[in-house]
Parts: C-alpha cells; structure tokens; sequence
C-alpha cells in the first residue's frame, strides 16, 4: 500500500513554490539564521543514522531533495550528485556545486552510488513510491540508504510543501525484500522527534531514522 496522501495541497507546483520561498529569504540575517539552524540539524542527523560510523571518502554518494544546504556537505566523499528540482532556484543565494535540477522521480543512474541520502525529503517529493525504487535501483550491492523522515507531517505540520504522511513501516514496506536495516530509530520505539514544531507538550515532532543496506546482487 501506498502512502496516505494528504488534502492540503494537490498541486505539486505549489507544493515547490512554497518549498522554494521557504530557502530564498531576501533578508541576509533570517536567511543566515535558517542557514544555522539546518546545519546544526544536520550535523545530529549525521549520528542519528549511524553515518558517522561509515567510512565514507571512497563513497559516491546521491542525496535527493538535498535543499541547498544538503547534509553531504559534512561527509566526506569520493564523488557528489545532489537531486533537486530547485537547484536552479537555489543557486540565486547558494552555490550548489554538484546539484542537479530535476525531479527524482526522472532520475536514471542505476548502481552508481554506495550512499544514497534522503533526509525531510521523500514527504516533499510528488510520488514517493517511485522515488524508493529510484533509491534501490540508484545503489550499487553492498551500498546504503539513509532515510529520515518525520511521521504524518501533513498532519503534524501543515504546510503547503507537507501532502504526503510517511512512516518508518511504510519504508519497511517498500526496502525490506531487498534491504537488510543496519541501524532504526523510531518515535514509538525511542522516543524520535525532528525539527522545532510542538506535538504532545514539547518540541519536534515524532520521525524516524533508517540506515539500510542492500543486500539484493551482493555476492
């Protein structure tokens, strides 16, 4: 089964603009600020999904919806593709080296990747059950999926870019044939939360963390 889609918003061009205005503040300060505030996520993301324990400088590696500010910025790789359909958008206030504008679901490379990223992303994308076959399809045997999502985030942060409600079963459902899962955390195993949004008396709302690896060819 596929994902609970939401009603906020059907139209995926104005689910982009609104992810769009979200990065391109014209305002240096508040654009700064937003700037610090993903970096620092990122940097804990790093942990929460075990890729500070891959040895990742002989990695290529694919991050999709990357944003302008991708969490592969704090690795250290052999090669770099960042898959976002706003990269032209972005590069208005950020460099974006390595990213390619386009949608993930048009994205062809197959077994090219050890690593793939994807983090507060895959809710955002317009069909999610394609872009986790893009995903499989995009690493080579042996190679990882970093996932990272928050739950029900139409639900529990409505917002123009939010349509799409995911959960850490969901992605069970669509990698487990092919996937061993190295490293989970879940809200109702751990207690995950992501972001500042308040849910149940406190800030950040319930997510989940996957590192996986395919298994699925390995020798």
């Amino acid at each position: 089964m596929g994902p609970v889609t939401g009603t906020l918003n059907d139209d995926y061009e104005a689910q982009l603009e609104a992810e769009s205005a979200s990065w391109l503040i014209e305002d240096d300060t508040k654009r700064h600020e937003k700037i610090q505030r993903e970096r620092i996520r990122h940097a804990g993301l790093i942990r929460d999904l075990l890729l500070d324990q891959l040895d990742t400088h002989l990695m290529d590696v694919l991050e999709i919806g990357g944003g302008p500010v991708p969490l592969s910025d704090q690795l250290v790789f052999r090669s770099r593709v960042v898959v976002d359909p706003l990269s032209d958008d972005y590069r208005r206030y950020f460099p974006c080296p390595d990213h390619i504008a386009l949608l993930a679901e048009g994205f062809r490379m197959r077994e090219e990747f050890d690593l793939v990223i994807c983090t507060n992303a895959l809710d955002h994308v317009h069909s999610p059950d394609t872009v986790a076959r893009v995903i499989q399809q995009a690493l080579r045997p042996g190679g990882y999926a970093a996932i990272m999502c928050a739950e029900n985030n139409a639900i529990t942060n409505p917002h123009p870019a939010h349509v799409h409600n995911l959960s850490a079963g969901w992605i069970h459902g669509q990698f487990d044939e092919d996937f061993e899962t190295v490293w989970e955390l879940t809200f109702a195993k751990h207690g995950y939360r992501y972001g500042w949004v308040s849910y149940q008396g406190r800030r950040g709302q319930p997510a989940f963390a996957l590192l996986m690896r395919k298994c699925a060819g390995y020798g």
